[in-house]
């Protein structure tokens, strides 16, 4: 309704603004104005505004029928993944991340979460705390969708960026070894 309400603001505005005179006036130091009143003192042009480009909106994707009007997932209020942050850096030698979706209302029976780690599935279930293991340092992205029973997806989570760091096996700092004191020399 709001949407509607706002297009025939637009519209109404649009019209009372093409139907308006819009008048050039070259100053005396050559600055250039646009009015909608000519000064009575001053010679000012008449300019001709071309009709407006008026588009309809688009319509929504095949398939895109999982999203309400309000633009949120049809039976889902809330589907994100609160962590890791976007943008955060993880310190985690193991290569371990944890990963939490937060999902209103609960898990609808039939459906399945499934998560996408650098563009691939990587599969779920039901859980809304995922554990990834032994994974590779650098930058990844993770997103996750709910599926339902036929394999239509009927939400979709943000997608979210993060670093891991990992200590590297080649910078691992040298182990000391034990020398015997006085060099192994019996005195």
């Amino acid at each position: 309704m709001k949407q509607l309400f706002l297009v025939l603001c637009v519209a109404l505005a649009s019209s009372a603004v093409q139907a308006q005179k819009v008048y050039k006036i070259i100053q005396p130091d050559g600055t250039v104005e646009f009015t909608d009143v000519p000064p009575p003192d001053v010679p000012a042009q008449q300019i001709e505004v071309p009709p407006l480009n008026i588009s309809e909106p688009l319509a929504p994707p095949p398939g895109s029928s999982s999203q309400s009007a309000t633009g949120a997932p049809a039976g889902y209020s809330e589907f994100r993944i609160t962590r890791p942050a976007n943008g955060e850096s993880i310190r985690d030698n193991a290569g371990t991340v944890n990963v939490d979706l937060s999902l209103q209302p609960k898990l609808r029976r039939g459906d399945k979460i499934d998560l996408y780690l650098d563009g691939q599935s990587i599969g779920g279930g039901r859980a809304t705390g995922i554990t990834l293991t032994d994974m590779d340092r650098g930058s990844h992205s993770i997103k996750a969708v709910v599926k339902n029973a036929d394999g239509q997806v009927v939400a979709r989570s943000n997608s979210v960026t993060f670093t891991l760091q990992r200590r590297s096996a080649i910078l691992q700092p040298a182990r000391p070894t034990a020398v015997p004191f006085g060099g192994g020399r019996a005195s």
